[in-house]
């Protein structure tokens, strides 16, 4: 007796519609969404809907800057750190992950006397006026979990059916032209067998597809979700570390630095927000108590 594994098409539905990888909450906003059009269904269940870490690197810098802006300009690397990817042990002990944020703001080091370093940014020390603090500035830079598709579930089992359906036609349609029957018909019928095998690779392609992205899917977002806690783990490292002596001392040290200055609107020569000659005749007391003062050093 030959044994066939049962595999039935809530299998399929299983498979595709639920997302073990996926948060809840964003399960729930997902079905909260409008349904898309039938064609946009398809594409979303065949290929997705986009990376949603598409600005993950332009979060990262911002949020980095953000940090350091808070911080007034001085930070620790531990500071740094929950915005960061991939550092290593060896990496960790010497600080040498904190080389690019270095070059992205252009900061430098400085070494306190008991040999802590902290790192200064001497151009995030200075902000406009109007410039608003983030106040809700995440802990730890947090990644997005990709959906398998942002089509509603409903939408996602006729798009399973219409795969399924395209197979079962094609193994019909073979055995309905099994006997030279589409020679003898010709037209039609000959055109449709001559394409065949063209109908029944389709067919698998079409699920073939999603069952394939769905695989790397998983495996994306674990690899995700694993950088995701690595981040938070620092986060919370710091947050529980940072009134020991030896990172408190750091802190300190850094304080020595910190210094912000804000541009107001009487530090600005020229704007671009208004025509020159109006800027002029607004500034008229300030040009003329300059030209005094030049005046007065001849």
């Amino acid at each position: 007796m030959i044994f066939f594994p049962r595999f039935s098409l809530g299998d399929f539905y299983w498979w595709f519609v639920f997302n073990p990888t996926d948060n809840p909450s964003r399960y729930r906003e997902q079905t909260k969404e409008a349904e898309m059009g039938f064609l946009a269904a398809i594409f979303s269940f065949l290929f997705g809907d986009g990376d949603p870490n598409w600005d993950l690197e332009q979060r990262r810098w911002q949020m980095i800057g953000a940090v350091i802006r808070k911080n007034k300009g001085a930070v620790a690397a531990e500071q740094i750190a929950p915005y960061l990817d991939e550092i290593s042990q060896t990496s960790w002990e010497t600080e040498d992950y904190m080389l690019p944020v270095l070059s992205k703001f252009n900061g430098y080091p400085q070494v306190s006397p008991q040999g802590d370093i902290i790192y200064h940014f001497p151009q995030l020390q200075v902000k406009a006026a109007e410039t608003k603090e983030n106040k809700d500035l995440p802990s730890y830079l947090r990644e997005h979990i990709e959906l398998f598709s942002k089509a509603t579930s409903r939408q996602q089992m006729l798009a399973i059916g219409l795969g399924v359906l395209n197979i079962v036609l094609a193994i019909a349609l073979s055995i309905l032209l099994q006997g030279g029957i589409a020679a003898e018909l010709g037209g039609i019928v000959a055109f449709v067998a001559s394409i065949y095998w063209f109908l029944l690779a389709y067919g698998i392609a079409f699920l073939l597809v999603p069952t394939v992205r769905y695989f790397w899917l998983k495996s994306k977002n674990n690899k995700i979700i694993r950088r995701n806690q690595e981040r938070q783990l620092r986060a919370i490292d710091y947050n529980q570390l940072h009134l020991q002596p030896s990172l408190k001392r750091k802190i300190d040290f850094a304080r020595q630095f910190a210094t912000e200055k804000v541009i107001s609107q009487q530090d600005i020569t020229y704007s671009t927000e208004q025509d020159l000659l109006d800027q002029n005749i607004e500034r008229k007391d300030k040009i003329e108590e300059e030209w005094r003062k030049m005046l007065d050093k001849d």
